[in-house]
């Protein structure tokens, strides 16, 4: 099963800066457990929304030819709990880039307001198929349903 924690791109600055958007409605199927009658977002979802937002900008710097995994959570932070209904910003910059992965610092706000940040270090992979044809992470369909190469291009002109 694929989540994806991301409704849409907004900004997409190659090598530098990511912002997305995510809505939580309160009817997806977790919150029935977390908690019954008085749900919250997990904190984990909040992690893998930055690792999803900073992935594709990692993915966009090396024209998605390799795949991207998250590998370490070297710091998170979370400041309060959220419930649903929400509407979330999630900003993930590029802290230090090599050939093999990245790190990439990141916050998800509720308004104007953290409710989490997070350090993460991201891989690089040239395979997750062992060899067979074919992406997991970047497949065309998640490129083009994130329209991520529009996003990218509408990017460059921003500050």
């Amino acid at each position: 099963m694929r989540w994806d924690l991301i409704d849409r791109f907004e900004v997409l600055k190659k090598g530098e800066y990511s912002r997305a958007k995510k809505h939580f409605t309160g009817k997806e199927d977790f919150f029935s457990e977390h908690f019954s009658g008085q749900p919250l977002v997990p904190e984990p979802l909040f992690i893998e929304m930055i690792a999803q937002t900073g992935g594709v900008l990692l993915g966009l710097g090396i024209d998605f030819k390799k795949e991207v995994i998250l590998a370490k959570v070297a710091k998170a932070r979370f400041f309060r709990p959220v419930a649903p209904p929400c509407h979330f910003t999630v900003e993930a910059l590029i802290d230090e880039q090599r050939e093999e992965g990245a790190w990439i610092s990141g916050t998800i706000k509720l308004e104007d307001t953290p409710v989490a940040e997070a350090t993460l270090l991201l891989v690089t992979m040239d395979s997750l198929t062992g060899g067979k044809n074919g992406r997991i992470v970047f497949n065309d369909t998640f490129l083009r349903h994130f329209d991520v190469y529009q996003v990218a291009r509408m990017s460059e002109v921003l500050k």
